[in-house]
C-alpha cells in the first residue's frame, strides 16, 4: 500500500472519527432534547427575525414559554437572523447544528494546518482525533446545545487574523468589523489592532463595523434606538449576573462579594489589569509573527473582561489549547498543565459547584463562601486566567519561540496579502 492510500484511509479514519464523536451530541441535543430546552438560543435569533417580518419591537419580543428570553444583541444581527425565520424551526436547528460542526472543524484545521498538512500519512487521524475531542469540551458542546453564534464569530476572528487561505481577497479587518457588528464582544479585536498598530486592518475594521451598523440604522432605526439607548444599558435583559454560567470576572467577583460598590471597583481594576497583561502578551505574539496565539489571547481577554461570558462564550479555548500546544514544546510540566485546563473545559465543574451549594439564588448578598464550591463555580474563570499566563510565560521561553507549527503570519503581521495555509 503506498503512502497515498495509507493517506486516504486516514482522511477516512479522521471523518469516521468526527461522526462518531458527534452522534452523542446530536441524540442528547437533537433527537432527545427535552421539549421547551430544544436550540433555546437559536429560538431568540430566528424570533427577532420573526420581529422584523411582522414589524413588532425586537427588543420588548420575547421567545414563547417557559424560556421568555429577550433578544440583545444589535439590530444587525436581528437583520442576519430574518432568513432564519423563513424555515420551520426543526429544520433550522438541524441546519444551524451542521453549520455550527462545520464552522468548528474550519477553526480546527486553522490553529493547526502546518500540522495536518505535513507529509506524514497518519496526520490527517490527528486532525480528525482533534475535532472530535474538541466536540466535548464543555463549551463548544454548550454552543451545539443551545444554538449559539460563538462558533462562527471565533471562525471570523481567526480567519481574518490568519490570513486564512480561502477568504485571503477579503481587505484584512473586515471579518473582524462583522464580527464586532453581530456581537459587541469581539469589538475587543479592533482594540488589539490599535495596540499592535496594524492602522490599516484597524480603520477597515472600524469602517466595516460602523457602516453595517449605520446601515441597519437606516433601515430600522426605531429598533436601533431601542438596542443602543435601551436594552444595551439594561443589565437585567441577561438574567442574574452572578449565576454560575457567567464565567467571567464580574460574575466571580458577583459570587464571592456580591453585587455591590466594592465589587464593582474591584472587578474595575481587575479589567484594567487583565487588558494591560493581556495586551502585551498579545503584542508579543503580533512581534512574533504568531496569529493564532494573539487570536487565543485576546479572546481570552474578552472572556474575563466582559460583564457576562456564558460558559458557551469559552468557545475561543479552541484557539486557547493550539497554542499551548505549540508553545509546549516537548516539556512533560507543560503538557501536564495543558491536562489539566483540558480536564477543566471538559467538565462540568462550575454547575457541580453550584449544586452542591443548594440553591444560592435564594442569598441575598453572595453564595456562601465555601472554598472548595468556591473554586467549583469559578473554575472556568480561573481556567481562563492561567491559560492567559501560561501563554505569556511560555512565549517568553527560548523553546517556545522556537516552534513554528502555526499558520503562516506574513498576512496580517506585516498587512501584506500573503495568506497563510
Amino acid at each position: 500500500m503506498t503512502d497515498t492510500d495509507k493517506r486516504r484511509l486516514a482522511w477516512a479514519g479522521a471523518v469516521l472519527l468526527i461522526l462518531a464523536s458527534i452522534a452523542p451530541l446530536v441524540w442528547l441535543h437533537l433527537i432527545d432534547a427535552r421539549p421547551g430546552r430544544w436550540q433555546v438560543d437559536l429560538e431568540v435569533y430566528r424570533n427577532a427575525g420573526i420581529s422584523h417580518l411582522k414589524g413588532r419591537p425586537i427588543y420588548e419580543t420575547v421567545t414563547p414559554p417557559p424560556q421568555l428570553l429577550p433578544f440583545t444583541y444589535p439590530p444587525f444581527s436581528s437583520m442576519l437572523a430574518v432568513p432564519l425565520a423563513l424555515v420551520p424551526f426543526k429544520l433550522v436547528g438541524w441546519i444551524w447544528y451542521v453549520l455550527q460542526a462545520l464552522t468548528n472543524i474550519a477553526i480546527v484545521w486553522i490553529v493547526g494546518a502546518r500540522w495536518w498538512t505535513r507529509p506524514q500519512w497518519w496526520r490527517p487521524l490527528s486532525f480528525g482525533a482533534a475535532v472530535a475531542v474538541g466536540f466535548h469540551l464543555l463549551p463548544v458542546s454548550d454552543g451545539f446545545r443551545f444554538g449559539q453564534v460563538d462558533a462562527f464569530l471565533v471562525f471570523l476572528v481567526l480567519a481574518d487574523l490568519t490570513r486564512w487561505r480561502p477568504l485571503r481577497r477579503v481587505p484584512y479587518g473586515v471579518l473582524i468589523g462583522l464580527a464586532a457588528a453581530i456581537k459587541l464582544t469581539p469589538a475587543i479585536f479592533i482594540v488589539y489592532l490599535a495596540v499592535t498598530r496594524q492602522w490599516r486592518a484597524f480603520w477597515t475594521s472600524m469602517a466595516t463595523a460602523a457602516g453595517v451598523t449605520l446601515f441597519a440604522a437606516a433601515m430600522d432605526l426605531q429598533n436601533s434606538l431601542d438596542f443602543w439607548f435601551g436594552a444595551l444599558l439594561d443589565p437585567e435583559r441577561l438574567g442574574n449576573n452572578d449565576g454560575v454560567s457567567n464565567q467571567s470576572l464580574r460574575g466571580m467577583i458577583y459570587r464571592l462579594h456580591g453585587n455591590n460598590t466594592i465589587g464593582s471597583l474591584i472587578w474595575l481594576a481587575l479589567v484594567a489589569l487583565v487588558l494591560v497583561v493581556g495586551m502585551r502578551i498579545a503584542s508579543e505574539a503580533h512581534a512574533r509573527r504568531s496569529p493564532v496565539t494573539a487570536t487565543g489571547v485576546v479572546g481570552l481577554i474578552a472572556l474575563l473582561i466582559s460583564p457576562v461570558s456564558w460558559i458557551h462564550h469559552h468557545d475561543w479555548m479552541l484557539v486557547v489549547f493550539a497554542s499551548l500546544v505549540v508553545l509546549a514544546g516537548r516539556s512533560r510540566t507543560r503538557w501536564a498543565a495543558i491536562g489539566v485546563l483540558f480536564v477543566v473545559y471538559l467538565l462540568k465543574w462550575p454547575w457541580w459547584g453550584y449544586w452542591g451549594m443548594g440553591s444560592p439564588g435564594e442569598f441575598d448578598n453572595h453564595w456562601p463562601l465555601n472554598p472548595g464550591l468556591q473554586l467549583l463555580a469559578n473554575s472556568y474563570v480561573i481556567a481562563a486566567l492561567a491559560a492567559l499566563l501560561l501563554v505569556g510565560g511560555w512565549q517568553r521561553s527560548a523553546r517556545a519561540a522556537s516552534a513554528p507549527l502555526e499558520p503562516a503570519a506574513s498576512g496580517p503581521q506585516a498587512e501584506s496579502p500573503s495568506p497563510s495555509r
